[in-house]
């Protein structure tokens, strides 16, 4: 093998890694925050997002659908003495990614 060949082909790999790092595919639903070294700098909606290379990484991957929490069953005594038996469910849902 020659040395131009093994070069080339490192050269190669490295530049495909490169593009792999840069290009940012954000899912429906969801929204990524961009940190540049280490500073929230923007947020990267649903769709393709660019980055600059060893400079900006993605800090958090936030979901912005709506979840559902269950709240256990609790027995509570009223002021009259009727004993009362509560349920609930919590609708969460995260309005703003970059807060």
């Amino acid at each position: 093998m020659d040395v131009a060949t093994i070069f080339a082909g490192v050269v190669l790999l490295l530049a495909i890694a490169l593009l792999f790092s840069v290009i940012k595919i954000v899912p429906q639903g969801r929204e990524f925050t961009v940190e540049r070294f280490g500073k929230y700098t923007k947020t990267l909606s649903p769709g393709i997002g660019f980055l600059t290379p060893f400079v900006e990484l993605v800090g958090r991957r936030m979901n912005m659908m709506e979840q559902v929490l269950d709240v256990p069953p609790q027995d509570v005594i009223t002021k009259d003495n009727a004993k009362v038996k509560l349920d609930g469910i919590v609708f969460i849902q995260v309005m703003d990614s970059a807060r």
